[in-house]
């Protein structure tokens, strides 16, 4: 009895272990937002900009320095004389920047941690399209493969039938090799199938963050299958609209403007000359004895206006404005070209939700069945079987494609269309 619990258990146990490597979509996002090393390593870049805000903000160190006699030439004949009757003087000095200098640096500092955010959310967007594509590449892969399983253990034991019987001599060679050959097609589509899945399992485990070692096993929910079925509404101009609101490429090419005409006014306010402020007290060197000085200083912009990085910066403004109408170009191109391709798939799909998939597989039933009673030929038999298998990939591989143009819907408007 205390075997058969701990039996029990023992199943039990790995039964959760195999349940939990089931992954829905969700699933899959989760993981892929907590173990992703690209992100976990690109978000650093958040934290870098927005520490150099705060070295913007901080004002440079005073400057102190200090004089002491080193010999004295006098009756005294000593090193460092610094008593009373000595020399020695001292100064602190701060560097003040003038004309918006410091407020300029700390905008720019901002605008570049904007940046930083926006390449982090466009790192995020397309490795989030990469996990549902690879996704949905496995999925129904695996329905493919499922399916040619199930056809090559028929079509297995078939032709051990056909195989003994041609031993006896009552089958012909050329209708064993004519299944045989049957069988090759079989296994050689499974394995081509196979190896993409393998590719999209590399790409998979790498965007969560597996080692590969663990046996995953895709399983998306009902409803969230269902989300794919729904109507899409709103037209190229609202959908176009939208990605223009929400892509965070094209709010990044509004904010490169942003930063490039900030840039140009820190560099006009470099141009503005900084201000050295300090004072100073010397001993005995000065025109007094124990004398506390004020002092003023800037340089003399003589030769040095900055002009060419002005220059460089009106440039870096005009190429911005530039690159921001290619990004709205591309945007709209694409969202056209995503629409399109949907619009295209989902007429195919509509077929996969007929009566065609249950047709063939009851038709397949029939075939097979006639065949092992022999009232069909082989020759009847495996034209229709290589249909058949045909048929069924075509019919995972619509829905693969369109389940994929719904995800690039979602990535191109940047919206959760689906």
């Amino acid at each position: 009895m205390k075997a058969k619990l701990i039996g029990l258990f023992t199943c039990a146990f790995f039964v959760q272990i195999f349940a939990q490597n089931k992954l829905s979509i969700t699933e899959s996002e989760s993981l892929f937002l907590k173990n992703n090393l690209y992100l976990l390593a690109n978000h650093y870049n958040i934290d870098i900009s927005e520490a150099q805000i705060l070295q913007a903000k901080i004002w440079d160190n005073p400057q102190f320095g200090l004089e002491v006699n080193a010999w004295a030439p006098n009756n005294e004949q000593k090193f460092f004389n610094v008593n009373q009757q000595g020399q020695k003087s001292a100064y602190i000095q701060q560097l003040i920047h003038i004309g918006g200098q410091r407020k300029n640096a700390i905008e720019l500092a901002k605008s570049n941690a904007k940046l930083a955010n926006y390449d982090f959310e466009i790192l995020l967007r397309e490795l989030k399209f990469q996990l549902r594509q690879s996704y949905f590449e496995i999925y129904f892969d695996t329905k493919s493969v499922q399916e040619l399983d199930k056809q090559l253990i028929n079509i297995k034991s078939v032709v051990n039938a056909y195989s003994e019987q041609n031993k006896k001599g009552n089958i012909s060679l050329k209708d064993l090799v004519r299944l045989q050959n049957l069988q090759l097609n079989l296994q050689k589509n499974r394995t081509e199938i196979i190896n993409n899945i393998n590719e999209n399992k590399k790409s998979l485990n790498l965007l969560l963050g597996y080692s590969g070692q663990e046996n995953l096993v895709l399983e998306p929910s009902i409803d969230e299958i269902k989300t794919y079925e729904k109507e899409v509404f709103g037209d190229l101009t609202n959908l176009q609209k939208a990605a223009l609101e929400n892509r965070p490429d094209f709010k990044k090419a509004t904010t490169q403007i942003e930063n490039a005409s900030i840039n140009l006014k820190l560099q006009k306010s470099l141009a503005i000359p900084d201000l050295t402020l300090g004072a100073s007290y010397d001993q005995r060197g000065g025109a007094f004895n124990n004398q506390t000085n004020l002092t003023l200083a800037f340089p003399l912009p003589l030769w040095n206006k900055n002009k060419g990085n002005i220059k460089s910066a009106k440039f870096e403004v005009d190429q911005a404005e530039q690159q921001k109408e290619i990004v709205t170009l591309e945007v709209k191109n694409e969202v056209k070209l995503a629409l399109d391709k949907f619009q295209e798939q989902k007429t195919n799909f509509q077929i996969t939700k007929t009566e065609i998939p249950s047709n063939l597989d009851t038709v397949y039933q029939g075939v097979y069945n006639n065949f092992i009673k022999r009232n069909i030929s082989l020759l009847e038999f495996t034209d229709f079987l290589e249909s058949y298998n045909e048929s069924m990939i075509s019919i995972n591989n619509i829905k693969k494609a369109y389940l994929k143009t719904c995800e690039e819907l979602n990535y191109t408007t940047a919206s959760k269309i689906f």
